[in-house]
Parts: structure tokens; sequence; C-alpha cells
């Protein structure tokens, strides 16, 4: 017996008497409406999850770079006692910015709230940041790092980061790369830099310590 029984007794439907199964057909094509029906309402939904997952991309890409910068600042910054090494610090962490990450916001709405609201965490602290920053002058070398507490500060920076990174991490399924090596090394770059300016004579301005900065390879 043919599977073609469910939809008519007999085979070709109107020759020799034989007789379609309106009732049988019209259900097949209910089913069938359904299917197209079901996959055309996840199109979207499968769209926005590609388009939020090309935006994770990107963030967690852009964070991996700044990562860098705050971490080898933090490192330098911990242990700060020359007001050079305060100098190389901030300069270096100004590297941060927000922007890359202020691109995201009109794409936050195909992020989970938790990556937008941890991306959006990452901004405002880095917006502090640049804030205080603005109200520190640079410190002539040899007269001592400063009072303020610029270690608390770019850690608390750098913690709001890597919370971001987890949570980027954790939703793109992606293996944590530790960078704790490439940390290392731009710290030790930076502490050179510091001591290089600290005994330097005469000693480095702020737009030559800026520029040896910038233009230092790790």
């Amino acid at each position: 017996m043919s599977w073609l029984n469910a939809l008519s007794t007999c085979w070709t439907p109107g020759q020799g008497g034989c007789v379609v199964w309106w009732d049988a057909w019209a259900a097949v094509g209910t089913i069938c409406a359904t299917m197209a029906a079901v996959c055309l309402g996840l199109a979207p939904m499968v769209a926005r999850r590609q388009h939020a997952k090309a935006v994770a991309r990107i963030a967690n890409i852009r964070l991996g770079i700044q990562l860098l910068h705050i971490g080898a600042s933090c490192a330098l910054a911990k242990d700060a006692t020359t007001a050079s090494d305060h100098n190389v610090a901030r300069i270096n962490a100004e590297h941060c910015d927000s922007k890359p990450f202020s691109e995201l916001i009109p794409y936050f709405d195909v992020l989970p709230a938790k990556l937008s609201n941890a991306i959006g965490l990452c901004i405002a602290d880095i917006e502090t940041m640049h804030s205080l920053f603005a109200k520190v002058s640079f410190r002539a070398a040899g007269t001592g790092a400063p009072n303020a507490d610029l270690f608390g500060l770019l850690n608390q920076v750098d913690a709001t980061m890597w919370r971001a990174r987890r949570e980027l991490n954790s939703y793109l399924s992606a293996k944590d790369k530790d960078v704790t090596a490439e940390i290392g090394v731009m710290a030790t770059s930076l502490l050179h830099l510091a001591q290089a300016a600290e005994v330097a004579s005469p000693a480095w301005d702020e737009d030559f310590t800026r520029l040896r900065i910038l233009g230092r390879r790790t």
C-alpha cells in the first residue's frame, strides 16, 4: 500500500472513478502552511542572533586591545615610586578610549542586556578615568609620586573591563586568552621609559614623554 493512500484511496485522482480525499489534502496544506509560518517567524530571530554575535565579537576584539594598556599601566602604578612612574602610567592609560565602545551603542538593542550593560559600564568607567586625568598635572622628574591613588583608579577600570571580557567570552563560547605575558612585557617597557625619564638631563617634558610612549615597541 502506497503512502498516498493516506491522502487518496486510489490513484490517479480524477481518473477511473478515483475521488480525491480533500480533507486529507487540506490537512497537509495546513501543516505545510504552519511550517512555512514558523520558518518565516524564526528567520528574523536567527538574523538578530547572528547580528548580536557579530557585534559581540567586535566588542571583544576592541576590549582585548585596550586591556593591554590598562593592565600595563596598573602594573606600573601599583609600585610607582617616582613622578615619572606616575606620568608614564597615566599617559599610557589614556590609550583606553571609550569611543570604540560608544560606536557600538546603536547596536545594543540586538545584544543581551547583560552584555550591553557590561559594555556600558566600561564606557562609564573610562570616561570617569579621563575626567579625573584632566585634573592631574604632569609632574617634573625628581619630585616624587603624588599622593593620588592612581592604581586604585586604574584597577577599577581594569576590573570593569575584565568583567565585560568574561561576559563576552561566555556569550561567544570563546576561550579566555591569557594575555598576562603581553601585559607584563608592556609593563616592563613602561618601567624602562619611566626610569629613563627620571634620570634624563634635561628631564623629559610632557610632549616628549607622550611621544616616547606612543612610539615604543613592545
